[in-house]
């Protein structure tokens, strides 16, 4: 009869979570000061065209389903709309109550993309010596037992890494009497942890910077918390 003894937890693993933890509280205590964007804007708002009245306009899907276009994380087309009116404001937009909207001069369609990819790290398990009993044949009869040396088996530990969140805020103007689109931009931010919705008016005040006549091509975004700014 063979007899198969299970390899204990290694005593790293323990450390790791020590060491994981205490990488959790030092990112508590120093809280990000800004939050940075790629941004992207498509086409010149009219030359001598001032921003008028705005109503937004929102996708048949986005009334069914009560969230935004790939928006994992649920955020319903009315959270969207908060996030990014006090840019549009900021800008000289004024948005028209609900019954007066077919009178906006400027439909505003909103967008979110919010994607999260899991990540696995794999570390090499380094053998290590432990006691455990074990048995040996004595005579004829059956195996006694022990107490030893046992040394591990080389192998691989997995373990989750918290996932990299991608979010990406859309911003199309479009004029509302010819529905041809007056502005089109948007900005995406990477980090790493859980997604947040208290970053989308952030991330829609660096999709709509540089606005009317934003530089050509990506650029970089970086947008100051209220905390930071308050601290200075």
């Amino acid at each position: 009869m063979t007899l198969h003894l299970a390899r204990p937890v290694a005593p790293r693993s323990a450390w790791r979570w020590l060491v994981w933890c205490g990488v959790l509280w030092l990112m508590a205590g120093c809280a990000a000061t800004s939050i940075t964007s790629q941004v992207e804007s498509f086409g010149r708002w009219p030359e001598g065209r001032k921003p008028g009245t705005i109503a937004f306009d929102v996708l048949p899907s986005q009334q069914v389903q009560g969230a935004a276009p790939g928006a994992s994380a649920g955020a319903a087309a009315a959270t969207l709309q908060a996030a990014a009116l006090p840019s549009l404001q900021a800008l000289g937009f004024t948005l028209l109550p609900a019954d007066q909207a077919d009178r906006a001069e400027v439909l505003v369609q909103l967008g979110l993309d919010v994607r999260a990819e899991p990540r696995m790290r794999y570390e090499p398990f380094v053998p290590y010596p432990y006691f455990a009993p074990y048995p040996y044949p004595h005579g004829s009869v059956s195996p006694r037992w022990r107490a030893g040396v046992v040394w591990g088996r080389p192998g691989w530990v997995a373990s989750m890494d918290p996932p990299w969140i991608t979010m990406r805020v859309d911003v199309i103007l479009r004029d509302r009497v010819s529905g041809q689109v007056l502005y089109e931009t948007r900005a995406t931010n990477d980090r790493i942890g859980a997604v947040d919705e208290a970053a989308l008016p952030h991330l829609f005040e660096a999709a709509l910077r540089d606005f009317p006549n934003p530089p050509q091509g990506p650029r970089v975004v970086e947008i100051p918390l209220p905390g930071a700014l308050e601290g200075r």
